[in-house]
């Protein structure tokens, strides 16, 4: 009898064990799907070879670049099949020559992309945003290119490399994109601001603002509609089930007008948002947050301690109360790090980041994986 009592248990205990090992696909997946949105972010090295996938052209995954240009913005969205440039600025022309050196790297790693820059898209004509923008065109195969047409009088130096493409279009096919073209609640695309059409996947990329022609009573005196933040080209990116969104430098009474415009959709709502004009109190507000209710935020600024004019110091980027509004509403972690915000022009002071909340100003060049059903990982090279 008790031999027949223990042949029982062992039976049942090997029954337990197949079965719990035996878990459907599916329910395996989703355990993993689920772990990973947990966002242990993993930290790496970009600029080693492997960081770049060389293999990612058999794959349904994006990666996005979030290159550490300084006190500027410009980010390299790679696809299976393509690549798009969202904004060619930097600090300064040391920072432009990083950007190439990260290009290059990046193609040499990417030889199936041939040199190639399915579009360029450039928020707005501020010198942070177009730095670099003859240059790129000039090092590398540009097919398309999108601009919001804003001119200031003469020769401003912000829209100098915009107003040299325009007269040496070397081929490009050039578009301005005006607010008139952008149906609220729906947005506006084509195949020069969308070219991207993979054989494993086809990215959605969505313009859902641009240069408004009337002036929407933002003020009194128009001041905020003369200025050229609040005309920034906003970009919606979606992978599968992951997606991005891109403000440019809009400013608050910009903000809640696209608030208002995209109310009754759910275009504003992401999972990734690169921070509007770089971190400033005047780029992020609570009404956006609760629309986008993002998981993962990304800064794109100078260290704080870079104390040159047209810095993260001399402005003070970012500004705290733009990220606590940040931190209120991220619910994923990253690994705590040591981070400097402002509470002023010139004022910083240190915290700890424990929200998925980065800056290339905290963590150089940051690198975004997503897979086709939204699993994100995060790479930085500090």
């Amino acid at each position: 009898m008790k031999f027949e009592l223990i042949k029982l248990v062992s039976i049942f205990l090997i029954l337990l064990i197949s079965a719990l090992g035996c878990a459907t696909k599916d329910q395996r997946t989703e355990s993993i799907v689920e772990e990973s949105q947990q966002y242990k972010f993993d930290t790496g090295e970009l600029s080693s070879p492997e960081s770049f996938s060389s293999k990612l052209g058999t794959e349904a995954i994006m990666y996005a670049h979030f290159i550490n240009v300084g006190q500027g913005d410009s980010t390299l969205l790679e696809f299976p099949c393509g690549a798009i440039l969202i904004d060619a600025g930097s600090q300064s022309n040391d920072h432009t020559q990083n950007l190439l050196t990260y290009l290059e790297d990046f193609f040499s790693n990417r030889p199936d992309l041939n040199n190639t820059i399915d579009t360029v898209i450039i928020t707005h004509n501020h010198i942070d945003h177009t730095r670099a923008l003859r240059e790129v065109v000039e090092s590398f195969n540009v097919i398309n290119f999108i601009e919001n047409g804003q001119r200031d009088e003469g020769r401003i130096v912000g829209d100098v490399d915009v107003i040299w493409l325009n007269e040496n279009p070397r081929n490009i096919n050039i578009e301005e994109v005006s607010q008139s073209e952008v149906q609220d609640d729906v947005g506006y695309s084509n195949n020069i601001i969308d070219p991207i059409s993979c054989d494993n996947i086809d990215p959605i990329i969505t313009i859902l603002a641009s240069d408004r022609t009337n002036d929407p009573g933002w003020d009194r005196n128009g001041d905020e509609f003369r200025n050229k933040n609040n005309h920034s080209i906003v970009i919606r990116v979606d992978f599968g089930e992951s997606s991005f969104l891109f403000t440019g430098d809009l400013e608050e009474p910009a903000i809640e007008t696209l608030v208002h415009e995209y109310s009754t959709s759910e275009l504003l709502d992401v999972d990734v948002y690169q921070v509007g004009h770089h971190g400033s109190h005047n780029g992020t507000t609570d009404s956006l947050i609760q629309a986008m209710s993002p998981s993962i935020a990304i800064f794109s600024m100078s260290p704080w301690d870079d104390r040159q004019l047209w810095t993260a110091y001399a402005y003070g980027h970012p500004r705290e109360d733009t990220v606590e509004l940040l931190e209120a509403g991220i619910t994923r972690q990253r690994t705590p790090k040591n981070v400097y915000i402002a509470s002023g022009v010139r004022r910083f002071y240190n915290i700890e980041m424990n929200d998925a909340i980065f800056g290339t100003g905290w963590d150089g060049n940051i690198k975004i994986r997503v897979t086709e059903d939204g699993t994100f990982r995060v790479t930085t090279d500090n």
